[in-house]
Order: structure tokens, then sequence, then C-alpha cells
């Protein structure tokens, strides 16, 4: 039974602020991506492949406006300050039980590389393992008492499995076209690395940034630092929605239509708002 509180908090806090923000960017723009049509290979993919919902596909625009409006729906909810509280709460449900059904799509549809002998060579499925971070956020605006402990678990393992596929050729192609588009990373791999060494030298920074994480459970010190690098990981990967260019939809012109890799980066938002409110609970273990 989940403990949740009668009341939410109004956001006075720049944590709480920038958490509401992001919860309302991420909505709004997966919304207005759905209503407009610009994810619907996105949706064709997912419902294709999906063992139980793909004879759904005919019904792929009815699917995706629906879902595209309870999406846009509920970021505006949050977003607006004059809106009742029982009508954000309502949202931040909506985000609860939006972001188990994505996190499902883990046991549902094709996510791991067969090149690589799939199960634990995640492909598709680094998308979808981030909301687990954004379970925890809107479950922390709810009023779960142990939200911080859910929030850190999705970085943990957002940065544990993706760190550790940055090891294999598959994630270091994916990941030189971004580092290229950088004008802080791009001299990566014409002065000092490959792109397989690129990609090593970012696996080990995060997991060690995993390891240091831990350091919750053991050691306030490195929890901090883990902290501090998990908030400059996701800084740089926000970054490349403005330096790679195929991150926005190019066949309907670019910006503000993001493609499938934009969507993807821009779900760090929110996880850089989970550092931010780990780090404002200074490891705090219980509720908020």
């Amino acid at each position: 039974m989940l403990h949740i509180v009668n009341r939410i908090r109004p956001g006075r806090t720049f944590t709480e602020v920038f958490v509401t923000l992001s919860l309302a960017v991420i909505l709004l723009w997966f919304g207005l991506m759905n209503i407009s049509g610009a994810s619907g290979n996105t949706v064709e993919r997912w419902l294709a492949g999906h063992a139980f919902l793909h004879s759904l596909l005919p019904y792929k625009h009815y699917i995706m406006w629906g879902l595209g409006g309870l999406q846009a729906l509920s970021g505006l909810l949050i977003a607006l300050h004059s809106v009742p509280e029982r009508l954000k709460r309502t949202a931040y449900w909506f985000v609860v039980f939006y972001s188990v059904g994505a996190l499902s799509l883990m046991f549902t549809n094709p996510v791991w590389i067969e090149s690589l002998g799939g199960f634990p060579a995640i492909g598709s499925g680094q998308g979808i393992i981030k909301y687990f971070t954004l379970l925890g956020l809107a479950l922390w605006r709810l009023g779960y008492r142990h939200a911080d402990t859910v929030m850190l678990l999705g970085l943990i393992l957002v940065l544990g499995w993706i760190g550790g596929m940055k090891f294999t050729a598959p994630e270091a192609e994916g990941v030189a076209p971004l580092l290229k588009s950088s004008p802080v990373f791009n001299w990566w791999l014409t002065v000092h690395f490959d792109k397989q060494a690129a990609s090593n030298f970012i696996g080990v920074v995060e997991l060690a940034t995993v390891l240091l994480l831990t350091g919750r459970w053991w050691n306030r010190t490195l929890f901090t630092l883990g902290l501090l690098l998990t908030a400059c990981t996701f800084v740089v990967t926000l970054s490349f929605l403005i330096t790679y260019p195929s991150a926005w939809n190019s066949g309907l012109g670019g910006f503000p239509y993001m493609a499938s890799s934009g969507l993807f980066l821009l779900k760090d938002l929110a996880l850089l708002a989970a550092t931010l409110v780990l780090a404002s609970r200074g490891g705090a273990t219980n509720g908020r």
C-alpha cells in the first residue's frame, strides 16, 4: 500500500520548480509530437513488435492521438500554477501509470541486440528504463515516502546498464555521431581516442558514478560526488539536443519536431531533476 500524504506541497524551492517544469516539458513535448503525428513511426514500431497489442496496429493513429492528448493535458495540469491540487494529483498519477506501462514494454517487445546475443545487451530498451526515474519523480510529487529510493535505483539502472553497454561495438557506433556533433567533445575522436576507446572511457565514468551513488548506503561524501557526476552527465547529454542534428525530425523541418533520438535525450531532463531532488534531500531515506 502506497503511503501518500493528503496534500502535495506547493513548488516553493528551486528543486520543486525544476521537477515540475521538467515533467511538464517532457509530457507536453511528447504529447504534441504524438498529436502532430511526428511520433508515428515510433508508435508503429512499438505496436508492431508488441507481443499482445500488435493487432491494434490499424488503430495506431487513434492510439497516438489519444496518448498524446493525455500527455499534453497532464503536462498542462502540472505546469499551470492555478490548477486545483486535486487535478495536479491526477496528472501525477497519470505519469505513474504511464511510466509503469512504458516499463512493461521491456517484457513485451524486442528490446535486445540480437547480434550480441540478446539479453542483457539492451538496445531500444535504453529509452524505456529511463521511465523508472520518471516514476520516482511522480511518486515524489505525490508524497510517496520511498520515492527517493525509486529515483536512485532508476539512476543506477540507467547509468549502470547503459554504461556497461558502452564497451560494445554497436554502442560505440551510436555514441560517435553525438561526440562528433559536439564542439566540446569532437576533439576526442580526432586527437586522443578512436570510437571504441571514447565509448569505453564514457562507460568507465558512468560505472564509476554508479559505484559512487551506492555511497548513499555507506558513505555520504562519495554519494555527493556521485550526484555531481550524475548531474554533469545529464547536462552533457541534454546539450546534444542543441548540437546533434539527428535529434530533430528533418522530414518535418527539424525543430521543434523531435526524432526518436531527441525524445530519448529529452528524458534526461527528468533524470537531472531526480538528481537535484536527491541532492536536496541530502541522501535521506525516509519521506519528504
